[in-house]
Order: C-alpha cells, then structure tokens, then sequence
C-alpha cells in the first residue's frame, strides 16, 4: 500500500466527519468535542498531521457504540447535519447484521437489507440536501473468525448494497471488507480482530491506512 499523501483532496479549513459504532467510537469522550478515541480516526489524523503538517483540516468523530443504521438516523441532525461537515465518511453495518443471532437489551433487533437500505438512503439524502458533497462510504466488515459463517456471508449483501449507493450517489467506496480478507488470509500470523469484529491496532492501522489510500486515488 502506498500513500502518496501530497496528493490528499483535503483544503484548508475543510471539516470531516467519521460516522459509525463502535469501530469508529473507539473510547471516544463525549463531552470533548474533538476527541478522536482511539482507533483508525485518531490514526488518520495522526497521519495527515505527521505527513502533511501544511495542512490544516479539522476531524471529527461521532461514532457510537452499538449503533445501526437505525440510530445513525435518530442523532443524523444534531451529529451530522448541524456540524456541516466537508466531508463525511460513513462506517455502519455490523449492528444491522449481528443482532439477528443477538436482540440487544432494549429491543434493538436485526435490520434486514431492504430496511438497511432504506435507512442509509435517508441518511445520504439528507446528507446531499444540506449541502455535502464529499461522501466516503465504507463497506461493512466482518464479525466472526471464521470467514465462512453465516453471518459473514450475509453482511457481505450488505457490503454489496454499500457499493451500489456509492456509486449511485457518486460517493467514494472503502473496499475494507473485501481486503481486509485478503490480509487476514496472507497474514494469519498477525491479529487483525480482537474479536472477529473489533479491530486490534494493527487492524485499525488497517482500516486508516485503506481509507486514506481511497481517498487518495479517487480524486486524483
């Protein structure tokens, strides 16, 4: 993977936004306003202040553990819509799928595909109306071990369904799933995920590095 970081979209004074669960929560502090917590946000801005120190860009992360798209669109105004974000990028999918072995306490249950859908469609759309134009949709990753189980073979129609509205609302695509298996398969010897879902550090060095590398390429 190669960076060439001269070559990032990002202007001066440029806000972006990471959106997701607990992937991109990662500890964060709600009260602090520029808390990163401490996965693959936190690295990207490290990133970006290391290797391009001339440019100044603000990040922010509104990621929240246990989410699915069904509570993105319930705190979309005040997370999202009200802080005007440059850029957005958006990390959801896991939650949708994995309750459909485990209801969560509180009645959170399995969102199928066609309400997925539905629900990241409204978030775009509301997205698009107040003016955002840079979207980077990353796909749903794994969340078991075992490459081969029924519920990684299902969040892979949800990977799918991702790539389709990218490329229906002219949006990057974050291939992450896709291959994050092709490094999990070369590397075994390295742990990715924790827990076949939650990243290691190594797994969100991963994930930062993939995500700097879309963006990179897709306005070049």
């Amino acid at each position: 993977m190669n960076l060439n970081m001269e070559r990032l979209p990002f202007q001066n004074g440029e806000r972006i936004l990471f959106q997701g669960d607990s992937i991109t929560d990662v500890g964060r502090r709600r009260n602090v306003m520029y808390d990163l917590g401490n996965g693959y946000v936190s690295m990207i801005r490290g990133l970006i202040s290391a290797l391009r120190p001339d440019l100044s860009v603000e990040i922010l992360n509104r990621g929240n553990s246990g989410d699915r798209t069904t509570e993105l669109l319930q705190r979309w105004q005040q997370d999202c819509l009200d802080l005007h974000p440059d850029w957005l990028s958006i990390y959801i999918g896991v939650n949708d799928v994995w309750r459909k072995r485990t209801e969560r306490q509180g009645g959170q249950r399995h969102v199928p595909l066609p309400e997925y859908v539905t629900n990241y469609r409204r978030l775009l759309d509301q997205a698009r109306d107040a003016g955002i134009r840079n979207l980077v949709l990353v796909s749903p990753t794994f969340i078991d071990k075992y490459l081969n189980s029924d519920l990684n073979q299902l969040i892979a129609e949800y990977d799918h369904a991702v790539q389709g509205l990218a490329q229906e609302y002219g949006a990057l695509y974050v291939p992450l799933r896709q291959r994050l298996q092709e490094v999990l398969l070369r590397n075994p010897e390295i742990e990715w995920l924790g827990d076949g879902c939650h990243p290691t550090p190594a797994g969100h060095a991963f994930i930062a590095a993939t995500w700097l590398e879309t963006v990179i390429k897709g306005r070049q």
